[in-house]
């Protein structure tokens, strides 16, 4: 089975970027965002120091969409929900550069962790993507998008309103049909891009599990690990492709300029006509299961990986 794993991720296509999310269920704490900083301090430095890294981005829960009959959600939950989803986006050149980091500053990320031990429920958990498609621009002030646009720059860039959020939905894919599905999504996304307030958006494929960034290494060197940490490392118990998921498994994020476009807007995919009749048979069918949607927004984020995704 798992040299069958093998061929499907060496088939998978080259990318500009990769994606890590590291994913952990925490505590609804009004002190969460100091707590986080003060945890990943020397944690991102330590990523930005490890080649082949491109930027990142820090997500916290807001809620959940009530699509799909589930009615009892809320894309606001901020004050209901007693436990929120963290997620980590790192960017990096190829996963081999991200697993990298991992082996070489393996005590900084145990270290952060820990310090959060006493708000976790559930992770980390830590899936690797590959970007299939991107058209996310970076966010900058109104001023220097003025300055930009007066320039002829402005392309690649939109204004920070300080209120964006992410819809971030999952999508589990009928094995056969991804090429079909990606091709709808995109042109999905193409035609919700009309809505007021939309951003841009990210595909991205899920292509494996870092066991390390999911906080599992093996026995053996964690034994090492305990009796002398100045030279022992601690080992993956898996390559990454044997995270490799069936069926398929993408997310597909959305980036609105405001909590209120988001909600008013996001749903265009399922009642506007001209959107439905592409989203309907090319992405719904083509899934097991009907999407999680999830709405984030971000903690606090560094945007070169949106520069290089859209030189590519």
């Amino acid at each position: 089975m798992n040299k069958e794993l093998k061929k499907l991720f060496d088939a998978e296509p080259v990318s500009s970027l990769y994606v890590a999310i590291n994913r952990v269920l925490v505590n609804n704490d009004p002190d969460l965002m100091r707590m986080m900083k003060q945890a990943s301090s020397r944690m991102c430095l330590a990523t930005a120091l490890t080649p082949g890294f491109r930027g990142f981005d820090l997500m916290k829960q807001l809620g959940a969409c009530p699509m799909g009959m589930r009615w009892g959600a809320s894309s606001n939950m901020g004050e209901q929900l007693s436990h929120i989803w963290i997620d980590q986006f790192t960017y990096w050149d190829s996963w081999e550069a991200h697993e990298n980091f991992h082996e070489t500053f393996e005590d900084v990320v145990v270290d952060a962790c820990a310090k959060c031990g006493d708000v976790l429920l559930e992770g980390p958990e830590e899936p690797v993507y590959r970007v299939v498609h991107s058209d996310l621009p970076k966010l900058i002030s109104m001023n220097q998008w003025l300055r930009k646009s007066a320039a002829g720059e402005a392309g690649h860039y939109a204004v920070e309103t300080g209120n964006t959020v992410t819809v971030m939905a999952t999508h589990r894919v009928r094995p056969g049909k991804e090429a079909e599905f990606e091709q709808a999504e995109i042109a999905t996304m193409e035609k919700l891009r009309e809505s007021t307030g939309m951003i841009g958006f990210q595909i991205l494929k899920r292509i494996g599990l870092s066991t390390l960034g999911s906080g599992h290494a093996t026995v053996e060197s964690l034994m090492e690990d305990m009796k002398d940490s100045s030279g022992s490392k601690l080992k993956h118990t898996a390559e990454v492709w044997e995270g490799y998921t069936l069926p398929a498994e993408y997310l597909v994020m959305v980036e609105w300029e405001s909590l209120c476009d988001a909600q008013g807007n996001m749903p265009h995919v399922n009642v506007k006509p001209e959107i439905l009749f592409i989203h309907g048979p090319g992405v719904l069918n083509n899934c097991l299961t009907m999407p999680n949607v999830r709405m984030a927004d971000s903690m606090f984020r560094e945007q070169t990986y949106r520069e290089i995704l859209a030189r590519a």
